[in-house]
């Protein structure tokens, strides 16, 4: 019984002092790269035949000591930038990169020109303080004599 203990302590205090395990190369460079069959996820995430290949010529590049650029660009020659899940910031990509910042500005601008419009508070003319006090000693009296709850 002390063994066992023994053993599970130390498995324990392995797996709390160790350190994160090297990353995946492959692995990493199958997240950036979508599946032309899925179309909305990563080759590492789909069960497609076409990201199955994909995953082996990624697996292959790497094993053969290529970067992951030139195996970016392996794949971005043969399927265009609409295979990477994040497209650069340039061409055609670059106004979906911008619009999250014009939004932000259109919207601080919106922000910036409420805040300086003035408040149009009409001032409480001696008429309508009078209406309302008749109206609150109505529903008063009202409750004094029972009428309402």
């Amino acid at each position: 019984m002390l063994a066992i203990v023994a053993l599970v302590g130390l498995a324990v205090g392995g797996l709390l002092t160790a350190g994160p395990g090297t990353p995946d190369r492959a692995y990493e460079l199958e997240q950036r790269l979508r599946c032309p069959v899925c179309k909305s996820v990563s080759i590492a995430e789909s069960p497609a035949e076409t990201a199955e290949a994909m995953r082996a010529v990624v697996a292959d590049q790497v094993a053969a000591g290529r970067g992951d650029q030139e195996i970016i660009d392996y794949f971005r020659a043969r399927y265009g930038d609409w295979v990477l899940l994040d497209p650069p910031a340039s061409g055609s990509t670059l106004a979906l990169w911008m619009l999250p910042v014009a939004a932000v500005v259109v919207g601080g601008v919106a922000l910036a020109l409420l805040r300086r419009r003035p408040d149009a508070v009409d001032e409480v003319t001696s008429e309508d303080r009078i209406r309302v006090r008749r109206a609150v000693d109505q529903v008063r009296s009202r409750v004094a004599d029972g009428d309402m709850p």
